[in-house]
């Protein structure tokens, strides 16, 4: 275990199956460590960013999550071309549309509408749709010198096959637009 308190910059290291000795002995090999000079005598500066990339190395090392030996890499050409879905989604509840007034409150306001498929997955997508040409200044007037556009993301969807209720679907990619921003105007000068 590795411990630094700040308020006495000492660093604090135990460890339950090794001899300190022997910490000590692997801490001296460092090459940039001059000899004879103990790891708590380093600055508490050097102390603190030698535990913050220790720390950071562990919080890395802990998101690998080891792949099944026995599963084909997604990226390899040999990935088969067909696969089986789960659509439970996992976090449905933290995905649900949440009540926010963005989109009356920006200087380029846009209304949602509602994007329906039943030959898509999901079958309804909520899609932006700027209210105005250009945008709005603070006080509510149109500002003729800024123009609103849509922002576009673009999404993966689930398009069934063309086959009468068959549950064989394939990926597709679509642009869904997600809002709307201002821009300065492109002017194009005639010569």
């Amino acid at each position: 275990m590795v411990e630094f308190s700040p308020l006495t910059s000492q660093l604090n290291i135990q460890t339950p199956h090794i001899p300190s000795g022997a910490v000590f002995k692997w801490l001296k090999c460092w090459q940039f460590m001059p000899p004879g000079l103990s790891p708590l005598e380093f600055p508490p500066w050097f102390q603190s960013l030698l535990l913050l990339l220790s720390l950071v190395a562990i919080v890395k090392a802990a998101r690998v999550i080891p792949r099944n030996p026995e599963c084909p890499n997604t990226e390899d050409k040999n990935f088969p071309q067909s696969v089986r879905v789960n659509l439970n989604i996992l976090n449905r509840n933290e995905t649900s549309r949440r009540t926010s007034d963005y989109y009356n409150r920006s200087t380029s306001p846009w209304n949602l509408h509602r994007n329906e498929d039943p030959e898509r997955y999901p079958s309804v997508i909520w899609e932006a749709k700027c209210r105005h040409l250009f945008c709005v200044n603070p006080e509510g007037k149109m500002d003729h010198h800024l123009n609103s556009v849509p922002i576009k993301q673009e999404i993966l969807v689930l398009r069934r096959e063309p086959r009468r209720c068959s549950h064989s679907f394939r990926l597709e990619k679509i642009f869904v637009t997600v809002g709307c921003t201002c821009v300065t105007p492109i002017v194009n000068h005639v010569a």
